[in-house]
This record gives C-alpha cells, structure tokens and sequence, in this order.
C-alpha cells in the first residue's frame, strides 16, 4: 500500500479526521495528505511550520528534561483538534492531523502512531 492509500485507510477509519499528512520536518514539506476537507498548499506549509515549531521550541526543553525527547504535541482549538506525532524512529518524518472534538482522541493517536512508523520504515 502507498503512502497516500495508507494515509486514506487513517481518514476512512476516523471520519472525523479532516486531514491527515505525511511531513518532512526537516525540508518543511508535506510529501502526501488525505482527508474530507481540501486545504490550500499555504495551509499546508502553514501546518508543517507549526509541527516543527512545536518540537523546536525552547519550551520543550524543560519537558525534554522532565519526561524526554517529546515526540507529540496536540493543539486544541475552536474549529478542531491538530495533532503532530513525530517519528521516534526518524525524527524528521511526522504526521499531521486536524480532526473534530468528537473525535477518540486515544484510539486516533495509537492508530496515528502505528501508522507513522510503518511509513518510516518504508519511506
């Protein structure tokens, strides 16, 4: 399965979820997404800049010492959810998603995991 389809299966298990995006950290690009909602390719550098803020911050490196490299942050807003997983494998490869509220917060982030190592290995 391709990284596309794969990323499909995500958006097809959580209807919830608007977009799901396979990102390179490091060259701040989104190599494929999926989802129900269709976003501009601004929006979508827009995303990868703010994963990659958020795992750069100096902030983090108060959480670094307390609980380690942190390979997850959520941000919780009006219109939705957006969840960036960063790969623990590849630390520039990550996921981006923005879901509902009404989402499993739980059972997305474990399948989001799971899913981002898979194309880690692969990619």
């Amino acid at each position: 399965m391709g990284v596309i389809e794969t990323l499909g299966a995500v958006v097809k298990a959580y209807p919830q979820a608007r977009l799901v995006a396979f990102a390179d950290l490091q060259s701040r690009m989104i190599l494929a997404s999926s989802g129900s909602k269709t976003y501009t390719q601004e929006h979508l550098d827009a995303l990868c800049d703010q994963a990659r803020t958020s795992f750069d911050d100096p902030m983090f490196s108060l959480s670094v010492e307390a609980f380690g490299e942190p390979h997850a942050a959520l941000v919780m807003a009006l219109d939705g959810v957006q969840i960036f997983l960063r790969s623990e494998s590849e630390p520039a490869d990550a996921l981006i998603t923005i879901c509902d509220h009404s989402i499993d917060l739980a059972a997305i982030v474990a399948t989001l995991r799971e899913t981002l190592e898979t194309l880690s290995a692969g990619a």
